[in-house]
């Protein structure tokens, strides 16, 4: 019994030792308690262009923790990749945006703000004093114009869009609104797309209802050789409001984001897929930076194979630079109605330090519990260590 009782409390004080498992990354506050405003996706009839400077802050979002960011970024920064915004416009005039930006036709002027808050997410620079900075902060950005000025939106106009990223030669292409693959302008420009070796991204659901109604309709199927994304919140679930969608590849933080607006360096806050799809977009420029020689294809299997796996796999940027081999994301089934996800995984580098600690924890438990079993009856037997006669026998 005295045996048992000692071997516990070895094993007790070894446990508090190793310390708690990890647990998944928690929501930071994005602004230390500063209420950010809403960037819309469109603006109604009559109202104004976006013209609020929003608000400052030095902290940093919580995607930079659940996405590992500060890890991924000792392999790459996503240098010397161009990725194409289609949507609303893209503004230079945020200091994280300032030089970065080329434009096509009038893109650069963005009445709504929502193409300037997605290149922030892609590439917005880091800069001191500001926790927030894009994905890939070195990435360059290509502002196309893909929906109305008002950000309603244009099949033709974002097919268009695409095809114009592609033959301006962006690396990787995201949209601000989901794209139908049965559409025949549609599939054209993925076919330039893919003879220009360019990802595309697209949302897998619409940011919001259309005006005048309470429910978006499911979005369309996107085309099948672009990635289509979910978004997710701090929690890696959707609001069940949140509306709905048919088929989606991967999921990606698109909840209660930080980003840029098109007026001065104050931040702005808001939620949706095609957010989700600017984050990936991020990560496929650290791909694509860190392997040049990969090709489009091989950029979208390799964020699929590098991410979390799941009902619907979830990005990790570090998987998908590093090669973190989890096995062939499974096909996510279509549905009408929105799903739940479960809550957002561990960083990478705090599941391999789990890992390493688990094993560490596990050998030393098993080394004092054959310790504290044989010691006793080796004493029970007056055995001494250490202590031999002249022909090598233990001494009595």
């Amino acid at each position: 019994m005295r045996r048992r009782t000692s071997l516990l409390l070895c094993v007790t004080a070894l446990a508090a030792l190793a310390g708690p498992a990890p647990l998944a990354v928690a929501h930071v506050a994005e602004d230390g308690g500063t209420t950010l405003p809403g960037m819309p996706d469109r603006l109604s009839e009559g109202q104004g262009c976006t013209t609020v400077r929003g608000k400052n802050t030095a902290a940093a979002p919580w995607t930079r923790g659940a996405l590992g960011l500060d890890q991924v970024w000792r392999l790459s920064r996503g240098r010397g990749v161009t990725v194409a915004v289609v949507g609303t416009g893209v503004s230079d005039q945020p200091a994280v945006l300032a030089g970065r930006v080329r434009v096509l036709g009038a893109a650069g002027d963005d009445c709504v703000g929502r193409g300037t808050f997605q290149a922030g997410l892609v590439a917005g620079a880091a800069l001191s004093g500001q926790g927030f900075s894009g994905v890939a902060p070195e990435a360059r950005i290509l502002a196309v114009r893909g929906t109305g000025e008002r950000g309603e939106p244009d099949a033709e106009r974002l097919a268009a869009g695409v095809r114009e990223a592609a033959e301006a030669g962006a690396a990787v292409i995201t949209v601000a609104v989901p794209m139908d693959g049965s559409d025949r302008r549609v599939r054209e420009a993925m076919a330039v797309a893919r003879a220009k070796d360019a990802l595309v991204i697209v949302p897998a659901a619409a940011d919001s209802a259309p005006s005048g109604t309470s429910e978006a309709p499911s979005a369309p199927v996107a085309p099948a050789q672009a990635l289509a994304v979910l978004d997710t919140g701090p929690q890696g679930t959707r609001p069940e409001s949140a509306p709905a969608f048919r088929h989606a590849d991967l999921s990606a933080p698109g909840g209660a984001l930080v980003g840029p607006g098109p007026v001065g360096d104050g931040k702005w806050t808001a939620s949706g897929s095609s957010l989700a799809a600017a984050i990936t977009a991020g990560t496929a420029a650290l791909v694509r930076s860190y392997h040049p020689g990969l090709s489009a294809a091989e950029v979208r299997e390799r964020l699929l194979t590098g991410a979390y796996p799941g009902d619907l796999p979830a990005l990790d940027p570090y998987g998908a630079v590093a090669g973190v081999a989890r096995g062939t994301a499974p096909a996510v089934a279509a549905q009408a109605d929105p799903i739940r996800l479960p809550h957002a995984p561990q960083t990478a580098g705090a599941r391999s330090t789990a890992y390493l600690v688990t094993a560490a924890a596990t050998g030393i438990v098993v080394l004092v519990a054959f310790l504290a079993l044989v010691l006793p009856r080796g004493r029970g037997r007056r055995w001494r260590p250490g202590r031999l006669d002249a022909e090598g026998r233990p001494l009595a």
